[in-house]
């Protein structure tokens, strides 16, 4: 080595020759592993593929293999010159299958056996690729409202309100609710429009979907999230034709429902404390007696919206401190007033009428008929003839906890006034 150099070369070029020349003609087959092969879910021309299948996942993704071959067919071979795939022509419809992997590479003119590919099979599942509409409904679970402020659930809608879903068949059967979602944690007292931070899916059992294999053709999709007043209202029942001097408290009843929840829109409007659901004439109110309200009928022209349930109230009234007593009035208790035309008389004809009072025992023990007094109100009256049946309602000034429970009319007379004398006249004059 340190005498001749150019020998020493010589020998080493020699050597590698022979090396070679043994390798190839002794040894010409070898044996090599390649690992990290990446598998291929291209089936593109397969019988899958033209039955509209499509690959939805492949359980393998990259494989080791033995290959046997000569070393200058095999030597070059690495995990970017092969890739594994498995053979999709034996399938026709969709589905979980089972397929083994072979193998190719990159240069088709290489010659080589493969021993063996780990792992051998892979789960594939098959399935058509569809889209579909589905309808967007808001949700908001982390949104509270200021107080006296709730949520319009009807005008509570998504910007757009349908979407556009790809992806496979399999999963968009199982696709029930759509919904565009707000998190975060928020408080409102006016109307709020605002872009969802996600979008999630759900089926008919309110499970979870994974959409990972699925595209949204709009994933911006805004929520209107409207805000109203809302109170609860305590309800009461009116009493109609009750003279001034009455003590209504001396009425007990009883409401099927005590409160109703409504609603407004508008907030230049205050939602009352109290409603009054309707009104009942006095004359109508014995122990017992009940009468049934529709608060749609009483909302009805105005701005409130009943929110809740609750669509009839009934009213009944209370008496077991009550007494009752039977009494004839005669003409003279019943009195005309506001006559409409002063050219003529108005004298009321009945002589008398039976009539029923109500009361406290105390007052009701007490009470007689010259305590009575009935009046004919000729206010707005329309008559057109000479004899007529009017109204009657009474009073009793003497108490202030009875009320007559008759419903009743009486014959009136009108007649002509006379015209005065000249004499009358002058004598007027002077």
């Amino acid at each position: 080595m340190t005498s001749n150099f150019s020998l020493a070369v010589l020998s080493g070029i020699i050597a590698v020759i022979i090396w070679l020349f043994i390798s190839l003609t002794q040894y010409p087959t070898v044996q090599k592993t390649v690992e990290n092969i990446p598998v291929t879910v291209d089936i593109s021309g397969s019988a899958a593929s033209q039955n509209g299948l499509s690959v939805i996942s492949c359980d393998v993704e990259k494989v080791t293999v033995e290959l046997l071959g000569s070393r200058t067919q095999i030597g070059y071979l690495n995990n970017e010159s092969l890739t594994a795939y498995f053979d999709a022509d034996s399938v026709s419809g969709t589905g979980t299958k089972k397929l083994a992997l072979k193998l190719k590479s990159n240069d088709s003119d290489l010659i080589y056996d493969v021993k063996s590919i780990s792992p051998a099979k892979a789960t594939v599942v098959f399935d058509k690729i569809e889209t579909r509409e589905f309808e967007v409904l808001p949700r908001s679970p982390n949104v509270t409202f200021a107080e006296g402020k709730e949520i319009d659930l009807e005008k509570y809608v998504c910007t757009p309100s349908v979407i556009s879903i790809t992806g496979p068949t399999a999963q968009l059967d199982k696709i029930q609710y759509c919904y565009a979602v707000l998190d975060r944690i928020i408080t409102l007292s006016n109307t709020y429009n605002v872009p969802c931070d996600k979008i999630e899916l759900y089926t008919k059992d309110n499970v979870l979907i994974d959409q990972s294999a699925l595209k949204f053709s709009d994933m911006n999709i805004s929520l209107t999230i409207p805000v109203r007043s809302q109170k609860s209202v305590d309800l009461y029942v009116s009493i109609a034709n009750a003279p001034e001097n009455f003590d209504q408290d001396i009425i007990k009843y009883k409401l099927s429902s005590d409160k109703v929840t409504l609603a407004c829109n508008n907030t230049q409007i205050e939602i009352p404390d109290s409603l009054d659901i309707g009104y009942v004439p006095l004359y109508e109110i014995k122990p017992g007696y009940s009468k049934t309200f529709s608060l749609a009928t009483r909302l009805e022209g105005s701005e409130l919206i009943n929110v809740s349930d609750l669509n009839e109230v009934t009213v009944t009234f209370e008496g077991d401190d009550l007494d009752e007593v039977s009494l004839t009035l005669d003409q003279s208790h019943i009195k005309i007033s506001n006559p409409p035309d002063s050219s003529y008389n108005y004298d009321v004809l009945t002589q008398q009428m039976n009539i029923t009072v109500i009361g406290p025992s105390e007052s009701i023990s007490q009470i007689t008929a010259d305590d009575i007094i009935g009046e004919v109100n000729l206010l707005n009256t329309s008559i057109t003839t000479d004899q007529f049946n009017q109204n009657v309602t009474f009073s009793c000034p003497a108490f202030d906890d009875v009320w007559v429970t008759t419903n009743t009319k009486v014959s009136v007379q009108r007649t002509k006034t006379e015209a005065p004398t000249a004499a009358a006249a002058k004598n007027l004059i002077q």
